[in-house]
């Protein structure tokens, strides 16, 4: 169990985001970059102390995150941790080396080893102590981690968690694309004191009018999710038509009012024309619509992991949005049913897609 432990701890290799896999590191001053990287290495160590995996998952570095998926190193961390009983670790020591992340060779000349201590209960029912390092790359003044310390783990975690799977457009996307969608976000908040409930999904057909607890769902609604029923309704016909411009389109539309459910159920509320949020749970149109269009990044994101995008998807999601879901230049950011202009949603599906839900300023 010694060894189990020390080899998924030192699989949480910290690190941070480089420009790309295997971007030269610059040295920066020692004293403080050792202060920084130790101050990094106890938060994450902190996170797995408490069992919040889901969240550690979202400090990980992108690179990682483009191999390894979400339920692969969650699942990891739940068992061991629950197998050895591991207690808190803490930092004892670090010091500034290079290094290579054995899972793909990437060499990074300027990194830190962390050492620290945890606890843990061996085979003898017994608690005894783990020494061992990890290591933390900087880069832009953030650190993040990296799953596995080798190839080998990589892959059994995905054989054992998180699956490959076909592109979510192959077959039926609609039910392909809720289903998905409500496995995600059961595994995502069954890690929080957050219950999830699936929503209701309504697929209208061309030149139908569906009567909802929000109003009338008429031809031309295109998408929206009404919380007083907690269902979403989908207009069939504009998803064909939006589909022509790249196959996962209509698949980010469902996702973004997926994640209004989300929202809804964790008590997220919109403010009333000419109110403004006075309370935790209170937020203006804009910042529900773009947190919406970046949670549904991080799902995309997990999907690539699995191999269920093609390659393409992002960037036609991103041209699609940024060229037709914009807000006119004189809908104001306070408006009540402001979604943000082309560029703003677009970057806050590339934060979601680059740094799962951190990048929305969510920690689940």
């Amino acid at each position: 169990m010694r060894m189990l432990l020390s080899v998924v701890i030192v699989a949480m290799t910290l690190i941070s985001p480089a420009a790309a896999p295997g971007a030269a590191q610059t040295e920066g001053d020692p004293n403080r970059d050792r202060a920084s990287a130790a101050a990094t290495a106890a938060e994450i160590l902190r996170l797995a102390g408490e069992r919040k995996f889901n969240a550690m998952y979202d400090f990980m570095h992108p690179d990682a995150m483009a191999v390894v998926p979400r339920a692969a190193a969650v699942g990891v961390f739940t068992d061991v941790y629950a197998e050895a009983q591991a207690g808190q670790a803490q930092v004892v020591g670090v010091e500034m080396v290079p290094w290579t992340w054995g899972a793909t060779g990437t060499e990074y000349p300027y990194a830190a080893r962390v050492s620290f201590v945890q606890p843990f209960v061996d085979e003898n029912n017994e608690q005894t102590w783990l020494e061992d390092d990890m290591y933390l790359v900087q880069s832009g003044g953030e650190w993040r981690w990296f799953f596995g310390s080798s190839p080998e783990l990589v892959a059994e975690a995905i054989a054992t968690y998180g699956q490959r799977s076909e592109p979510i457009t192959e077959g039926d996307l609609v039910q392909n694309v809720v289903n998905d969608l409500d496995a995600f976000y059961a595994d995502v908040l069954s890690y929080t004191s957050t219950p999830y409930y699936s929503p209701g999904v309504v697929l209208v057909a061309p030149g139908d009018r569906v009567n909802t607890a929000c109003g009338p769902a008429t031809p031309g609604f295109y998408a929206f999710y009404c919380p007083l029923d907690q269902t979403i309704y989908l207009e069939e016909q504009k998803l064909t038509e939006i589909e022509q411009v790249d196959d996962f389109v209509p698949a980010f539309v469902i996702a973004h009012e997926w994640a209004h459910h989300v929202q809804s159920g964790v008590g997220l509320e919109r403010v009333d024309p000419f109110e403004q949020p006075d309370e935790w749970n209170e937020v203006y149109s804009i910042e529900l619509e773009l947190m919406a269009d970046c949670m549904s990044g991080a799902w995309a994101q997990d999907l690539d992991t699995r191999g269920a995008l093609e390659q393409g998807d992002i960037d036609a999601t991103v041209d699609f949005t940024v060229n037709t879901l914009g807000d006119p230049g004189f809908i104001a950011e306070d408006d009540p049913q402001a979604h943000g202009t082309g560029p703003q949603r677009s970057q806050s599906i590339l934060l979601g897609y680059s740094d799962g839900f951190l990048g929305c300023n969510i920690v689940v």
